[in-house]
């Protein structure tokens, strides 16, 4: 056992001479102040950690070994201690991956801090867009939405449901999750850890079976709900205006769409349609405005029905 601790790594910021616990994750260790985690954790609280005599190398109180069951990662240890510690306060954290280590690690599954828990689910959710932005992208998408199904957070699937749908990278087959209940969301494993600690970038890789039908069924869904409107010219009020349409749709958007595959890209095309010079394409000013505002409800419309296409709400 004293073998197994002295040949950890110490971690350099939080290896404190006055602290009275080690927790060994990974490979790392951090000496700490069990008092003050204990006043916010369940787990540590209730959890009875390992004496050392006085005859090891590290002179400590106690040690805790957290079970590899936990799935606790060294680095998002690392950010709620920079929390407790006052080096990087979650309170207004807007960056991603920190907010989802503090999710993880604070969880009822992993290190169960429920204030944290639930302060962080409130401030990831705050910084999703309520509509889709293809900005909002994680580093690793395919955590990203294992993430946001466990610890279910219905406006991250949602949009990253529809990056996964338009984006050509993806990596989904339906046909992989024949077998699979719909339920079974099993999550991607974890990015690789260096001997230094540091998680390397993730490639692109499948997502688990159930999300993968669901991505499937959602494309089929848009295809069937905007292929009418991609290929149909829009009436207007006036039959100038109409004629326009029926001349320049087929050059002005649909080719466009086909070349780019956006018939599945449902809330790009419908932009792309809002930005061409319709004026300049002999459309009147009234007819544009209208028609701007009906193809930004579609968007709307579109977006408003994927909680149905991805089983967020009920039909």
């Amino acid at each position: 056992m004293h073998k197994q601790i002295h040949d950890e790594t110490r971690h350099p910021v939080f290896w404190f001479d006055d602290g009275s616990m080690v927790i060994r994750v990974e490979n790392q260790a951090f000496k700490v102040h069990r008092t003050l985690l204990s006043r916010h954790s369940r787990f540590f609280a209730g959890v009875d950690p390992i004496n050392l005599d006085s005859g090891s190398d590290l002179t400590l109180e106690s040690c805790i070994l957290l079970d590899q069951g936990r799935n606790v990662r060294a680095k998002d240890l690392e950010v709620l201690l920079e929390h407790f510690y006052h080096d990087a306060s979650l309170l207004s954290e807007v960056q991603f991956s920190r907010l989802a280590a503090a999710l993880r690690v604070s969880s009822p599954q992993q290190l169960d801090f429920p204030a944290i828990h639930a302060h962080t689910r409130r401030r990831l959710i705050s910084i999703i867009p309520p509509e889709y932005s293809p900005e909002f992208l994680p580093d690793d998408p395919e955590e990203a939405l294992a993430l946001a199904t466990e610890y279910e957070i219905p406006s991250m699937r949602k949009a990253l449901y529809y990056y996964f749908v338009t984006s050509p990278g993806s990596q989904f087959d339906a046909s992989s999750g024949a077998a699979e209940s719909p339920d079974d969301h099993s999550p991607s494993p974890p990015p690789s850890v260096s001997e230094t600690g540091t998680a390397s970038a993730a490639p692109s890789r499948p997502l688990s079976p159930a999300d993968a039908k669901l991505c499937t069924q959602l494309m089929e869904q848009i295809i069937n709900h905007f292929t009418p409107i991609l290929f149909t010219p829009p009436a207007t009020p006036h039959m100038a205006c109409t004629d326009v349409f029926a001349d320049t749709w087929m050059p002005l958007v649909i080719q466009p769409a086909i070349e780019d595959d956006g018939v599945y890209k449902p809330l790009e095309t419908l932009e792309r349609i809002k930005n061409i010079d319709w004026g300049k394409a002999g459309l009147c000013a009234a007819c544009v405005k209208e028609k701007a505002e009906e193809w930004s409800e579609e968007q709307q419309n579109i977006w408003t029905m994927m909680d149905t296409w991805v089983g967020l709400v009920s039909t």
